[in-house]
């Protein structure tokens, strides 16, 4: 990643360059989670589900508190997940969102594309200030060549981590092979939208948008 892409997605620690939302998703972490997609990413693992939000380009700055009282109107949801793209490469102003949402007692879930161990070496600005506001973390890159049965991940090499006490008595259970879900959307405009790891003969399949975090679909 250039140093002008690096500076373009971490020049507002105040808001968020969001590619998309969903209010309610079941398949994005534990519970019924509000999801948001972020624009940009340095890695661009091969076979990524979400190619359209790889380029480092404007899609909608949306402000911390705008986003945080859109997350507050939803009722019932367990938590937010940031998927995308990258969101360690917007973590400044993630971190701020994570204090607001967790505020609330709703928590937080965060893909990455770097592994824990790469993101404690800070090797993104406010890496760990990230990482001290978020509950679980999924990381590690997508690898096309590993398929996984382990629920809410694109390849086998991926970890779910407890990084707070919210969930470590039951993190183990979500790193078992207990098979994947998705959801099928269909949406106004007569296009379909997955959510999660739809099976392998959907994905040629006409679509809008395909999402998860690195390899889990978006």
């Amino acid at each position: 990643m250039s140093k002008r892409d690096l500076h373009k997605v971490l020049a507002r620690p105040d808001a968020v360059n969001v590619a998309y939302v969903v209010d309610r998703c079941r398949v994005l972490g534990p519970g019924e989670r509000f999801a948001v997609w972020v624009q940009g990413c340095p890695l661009l693992c091969p076979g990524c589900h979400n190619p359209q939000f790889l380029p480092f380009q404007d899609a909608t700055w949306r402000g911390i508190d705008e986003l945080a009282q859109q997350i507050a109107a939803v009722k019932g949801i367990e938590g937010v997940t940031y998927v995308g793209g990258e969101p360690f490469a917007q973590a400044k102003a993630l971190a701020a969102l994570s204090r607001r949402v967790r505020e609330s007692g709703l928590s937080v879930m965060a893909y990455s594309g770097f592994t824990l161990e790469q993101l404690q070496s800070s090797i993104l600005p406010s890496t760990t200030e990230l990482l001290g506001e978020i509950d679980l973390l999924l990381d590690g890159p997508y690898r096309a060549e590993e398929p996984t049965s382990k629920p809410w991940r694109g390849s086998a090499n991926q970890r779910l981590v407890a990084v707070s006490p919210k969930f470590q008595d039951v993190v183990e259970l979500w790193n078992r092979p207990t098979g994947q879900e998705f959801e099928v959307r269909f949406l106004g405009d007569g296009q379909i939208e997955f959510l999660g790891i739809p099976p392998s003969n959907t994905r040629n399949l006409e679509h809008d948008r395909i999402g998860g975090g690195h390899g889990q679909a978006q």
